[in-house]
């Protein structure tokens, strides 16, 4: 995959993102994780395996069911400009919005606060294993940048 700001050979300067194996890892423990501790404690406070299951099924399901819906939402590809991001979703729509803020977590994960045009924040949580290191390297930096001109 080419970095950022390579010229692409269909011109369109779009990074795909690719999905994230450190995220739906990361989403799969935390909602077994979760799962067990609502049956524990159930089973706990009613001493019946029957109800703690049915209550740590049903936990599991609806995490499950949000952390798929969530998965869903992510872009599909991105664009970088100097201080903002052009994102595209999965039906091929194109939203601009600004970077207000960032978190980076090593080089592995990178937390975007992006305003939209009617002030609406949001955040984009990006994995470094959902796009190309250089591409990766240059979006936390101009993140940095991009969040510190806002403080």
């Amino acid at each position: 995959m080419a970095s950022a700001f390579v010229n692409r050979p269909h011109g369109d300067g779009n990074v795909a993102l690719r999905p994230s194996r450190f995220l739906a890892a990361a989403l799969l423990g935390f909602v077994g994780l979760a799962g067990a501790a609502v049956f524990q404690c159930v089973f706990g406070h009613t001493e019946h395996a029957g109800h703690a299951s049915m209550a740590g099924a049903a936990t599991v399901a609806a995490l499950g069911l949000a952390g798929y819906r969530w998965i869903r939402a992510q872009p599909s590809a991105i664009r970088l400009h100097s201080d903002a991001l052009t994102l595209w979703n999965r039906r091929g729509e194109a939203r601009h919005a600004r970077i207000s803020g960032c978190a980076q977590w090593s080089g592995r994960l990178l937390a975007l606060t992006l305003a939209g045009t009617g002030g609406k924040r949001e955040t984009l949580v990006l994995a470094a294993d959902s796009v190309d290191a250089d591409t990766f390297r240059q979006l936390s930096v101009q993140a940095r940048r991009a969040a510190a001109s806002h403080l």
